[in-house]
């Protein structure tokens, strides 16, 4: 989880320097002192906080979604949407939108801009980082592999605890749970090694008798 305390001047004029309190998928470390002298001392994962000191909480945890920055072009990034928050004088919510866009050169980033829309309550904070990015395909293979591994050795391990405590089977390879059928899985394997081994050396033959021939003329 990530927490700041920015302040930035925002575009408009008439605005006055804001600061923001917030934190990534989970509410803010600490209630900001201008909201508990507010006696509003509620639990968000984001705040901001004035210059005057009125304090106003953006979103809830459990009024939280992750979405694409653009639905055309789902490579450009994602986006964190606290929504729910503190009502504004129209009674509509406040919400806040922390939009990751990929910058595979960023590291984990920082914020960069905080763009405000008064009239709609709605806030967004731009955040380039290598986060916002697709996950590459081998990775992801990768991610899945490792998982197949973990869950196949829990698998061997507790057979081979079952067969040996309940089945009375000697440790060792006796114990492997389903065994005959792990045979016949390796043994299929084998089977399969040596037939693309022959047919790749069949291969090889063929193409090693032609080019003898080609010599030969």
């Amino acid at each position: 989880m990530w927490t700041s305390s920015l302040s930035l001047q925002l575009p408009s004029a008439h605005v006055k320097p804001l600061r923001y309190y917030f934190n990534v998928c989970g509410d803010a470390n600490q209630v900001p002192e201008a909201c508990v002298s507010m006696q509003k001392a509620v639990r968000s994962p984001v705040f901001q906080v004035s210059n005057d000191n009125n304090c106003f909480w953006l979103g809830k945890l459990k009024g939280m979604d992750w979405e694409l920055i653009d639905d055309s072009e789902p490579a450009a990034g994602i986006e964190l949407y606290y929504f729910d928050g503190e009502r504004c004088q129209s009674g509509r919510s406040r919400d806040v939108r922390i939009q990751f866009f990929c910058d595979p050169d960023a590291g984990v980033g920082k914020p960069l801009d905080f763009f405000v829309l008064e009239e709609d309550c709605h806030f967004s904070i731009t955040w380039p980082s290598k986060y916002g990015c697709p996950v590459s395909s081998g990775s992801f293979t990768s991610s899945w592999f490792t998982v197949f591994l973990i869950l196949f050795t829990v698998y061997t391990v507790a057979g081979c605890a079952y067969n040996v405590k309940y089945r009375g089977t000697q440790i060792g390879i006796e114990s492997m749970p389903n065994l005959n059928f792990w045979k016949e899985v390796l043994s299929g394997l084998y089977n399969m090694l040596i037939l693309v081994k022959n047919k790749v050396g069949q291969m090889i033959g063929r193409k090693s008798s032609e080019y003898q021939r080609f010599g030969g003329h």
